[in-house]
């Protein structure tokens, strides 16, 4: 079947997308940063024909911000809302869902190494976002993200297509030691090796392996690594000091018309 979606990511052509001020000079204000966050969304929206204020991201629980939800929390995007900034619209959850529709609403998540999957239902036009960091692989957030599509709309596994995008890959994520978020070792006993310079930490792997477990047949896979990449803001290329940008990326989707091609991060 044909894919009904557009993938998109940035990357530091397109700006820093994010308005937290550790990435900006300290000079700026937070209104500064603000507008400057904006422009970039509405720049890089337009090179997709989408509205860079209607891009909807969730907001994950992290070991920072004490949010408290049930793991694979996922939310359905209301296309009749109407926003003036979709991006400010704070839901709280792992995934988000959206229904094919005609107003290009984006979903997208900030991302500097770790690898969005999007997953699209082809036959009933119905696709699921989430940021699958390595602490989210080790609660099974890759396999949660496509029971979001089978709960809500009663997905055939057949049907749905995942995309895994850039991220940091084995070659160069390294830990000196064992990381201590890898408590599932069912998950990472093959996805974790260590090596003479340390523990490499393959999430391709980790991620296709759960996939796997539930029947997912359809799969593609960014080739980019974030680390090496220039074209890509990286935290861990930039505090190892391998590069001297720092910033995030985004990568999403929207649906698109009949007469629009696919294009891939």
């Amino acid at each position: 079947m044909e894919s009904k979606i557009v993938i998109f990511k940035s990357g530091i052509e397109d700006g820093i997308m994010s308005n937290n001020a550790k990435f900006y000079d300290k000079s700026l204000s937070q209104e500064e940063i603000n507008k400057i966050f904006l422009r970039n969304r509405i720049t890089f929206g337009k090179k997709y024909g989408i509205d860079g204020q209607k891009i909807y991201r969730a907001t994950q629980k992290n070991d920072d911000n004490n949010l408290d939800y049930g793991d694979g929390k996922y939310i359905v995007i209301d296309i009749n809302q109407d926003l003036k900034d979709a991006w400010y619209e704070v839901l709280e959850a792992d995934i988000l869902l959206l229904q094919k529709n005609s107003k290009k609403i984006a979903l997208a998540h900030q991302m500097a190494d770790c690898p969005i999957i999007i997953a699209e239902d082809r036959r009933l036009g119905v696709t699921s976002l989430s940021h699958c960091g390595a602490r989210y692989i080790n609660r099974s957030l890759p396999q949660q993200t496509i029971e979001a599509l089978k709960k809500e709309y009663n997905s055939n596994i057949e049907d749905i297509y995942v995309y895994i995008g850039s991220c940091a890959k084995k070659e160069n994520y390294i830990y000196k030691t064992y990381p201590e978020w890898a408590t599932n070792k069912h998950i990472w006993h093959e996805a974790i090796h260590k090596e003479k310079d340390g523990y490499h930490i393959d999430m391709i792997k980790a991620i296709k392996q759960q996939l796997k477990e539930i029947g997912i047949k359809h799969l593609k896979i960014s080739p980019n690594d974030t680390i090496t990449n220039k074209k890509y803001y990286s935290h861990a290329g930039y505090t190892r000091g391998r590069r001297i940008e720092n910033g995030q990326n985004i990568v999403g989707f929207f649906y698109k018309k009949d007469d629009e091609n696919n294009t891939l991060a």
